[in-house]
């Protein structure tokens, strides 16, 4: 799909954006951690708005939690992304990614194997959970074949073209979100592994309403309207840290009654998919991105 066009403003985020990625390329390793406390204070003091969101989504999720819970929380909430960042940023720079591979597990990669026997294709699923850029990179690394990647474009599109490549060398082939369907239905005709996340807030029109942390938020259905309605192989597959470990765990296949005639179908199976989701979250939940405004839909009549 088409970028959007360049400007004065474009090129000087550009600047910006080269000029930390090339700082961050010269960093001894020493001297990475000291950074990221640096990132983390400013990702702190730059944005109280999402500061403000984080405290209030970690309210609605943990409402018994003690106030001093929530609070360590959202500490930790900045160090795991700082650190993410910090090693996003290094491996963008030098785009070696000897060190990611070297201390990554991955578990049960015979589930994902085995859906992709049935020569259907196969959607994997997952969140902005752990570190969901490295996915598609360690998908590769064990099946030896490129993950097609549903994206949104960046508002710059000089970054966007930075980091497109970036992706793409990390195992991705990019699929523009906009008009992807037909693209996507050939790339699993094709058998291919279409990677998709689906945790983020979505207007009515495009999704359903769902409980996440007992609370009702809006979910894209593309997920279960291709397994209702083409039978396509659903997998789970969500990726944390444990410590300095990094480990890709590949959940067995969805089992779900076919059912595309039952408009109730289409909920139900959602439900079940954001589910998956909230369980890895209560496991690791400063993994999760609570910067995102995850609630802010409500049903018709809820208070916003």
């Amino acid at each position: 799909m088409p970028l959007p066009k360049d400007s004065f403003k474009c090129r000087a985020e550009y600047a910006l954006f080269s000029g930390l990625i090339g700082l961050i390329k010269r960093l001894p390793r020493r001297a990475l951690g000291p950074a990221r406390k640096v990132l983390v204070f400013f990702l702190k003091k730059g944005s109280p708005r999402h500061s403000r969101l984080i405290s209030r989504n970690l309210a609605l999720a943990f409402p018994d939690a003690a106030p001093a819970w929530r609070d360590d929380l959202k500490q930790r909430i900045y160090g795991h992304f700082g650190g993410m960042f910090m090693e996003i940023a290094r491996v963008f720079a030098r785009r070696d990614t000897t060190a990611v591979l070297e201390r990554s597990r991955v578990e049960h990669i015979e589930f994902l194997q085995r859906a992709l026997e049935k020569k259907r294709g196969v959607i994997v699923f997952s969140a902005h959970f752990g570190n969901w850029e490295w996915i598609p990179l360690l998908l590769r690394d064990r099946l030896g074949r490129d993950i097609h990647s549903i994206a949104r474009p960046m508002d710059n599109p000089r970054i966007e073209s930075r980091v497109r490549e970036f992706r793409e060398a990390m195992g991705s082939r990019i699929i523009y979100k906009q008009g992807s369907l037909r693209t996507i239905l050939k790339r699993l005709a094709a058998n291919e592994i279409v990677y998709l996340l689906i945790d983020q807030n979505t207007v009515p029109r495009e999704g359903v309403f769902v409980d996440f942390f007992a609370s009702k938020a809006t979910a894209v259905t593309t997920v279960s309207q291709l397994y209702l309605k083409k039978q396509i192989p659903v997998v789970p597959v969500f990726l944390h840290y444990e410590g300095g470990e990094i480990v890709l765990d590949v959940q067995p296949e969805i089992d779900h009654p076919f059912a595309s005639a039952d408009p109730a179908a289409l909920s139900e199976l959602t439900q079940r998919l954001t589910a998956r989701i909230e369980e890895q979250v209560r496991k690791f939940p400063e993994q999760w991105f609570w910067f995102h405004d995850r609630w802010k839909t409500r049903p018709q009549g809820d208070a916003p």
